[in-house]
Order: C-alpha cells, then structure tokens, then sequence
C-alpha cells in the first residue's frame, strides 16, 4: 500500500466493506496468515482464482456511507 495515501474503511457489514484501498483484490496473504492463505489456497482450487477478496463494485468518484 502507499504510504502517501490515506486508505480507511468506511463501512463493514457482515458480507463485506468499502473502504478506499487500492488493488485490495490482488492481495495474496503470506504464509504467517494462516486462516487466509487457507481460504485463497481453497478458492484457488475450486474456482482457478485465488483471490482472497472480491471486488463487487468501483465508485471512481467517492463514496458517501
């Protein structure tokens, strides 16, 4: 992340978060991360795409909570 930016979530439900963080879909979790590289790790082998989080929309103009 850039440490220039200021990067916050605004709102967090049950099923998901906004928040303003740049590429969040393109992380991938290190080995230390066990609970999470277990979950990409498992949707790597049962969608070919191991994304630990999935981007659902992208408001370029700002976002309003």
């Amino acid at each position: 992340m850039n440490k220039n930016s200021i990067e916050s979530i605004v709102s967090c439900t049950t099923d998901g978060f906004i928040t303003n963080t740049p590429n969040l879909e393109n992380y991938i979790p290190c080995s230390k991360e066990i609970f999470s590289r277990m979950y990409y790790d498992m949707r790597l082998s049962l969608t070919g795409k191991g994304e630990l989080l999935e981007r659902k929309y992208y408001e370029p103009k700002g976002v309003i909570s």
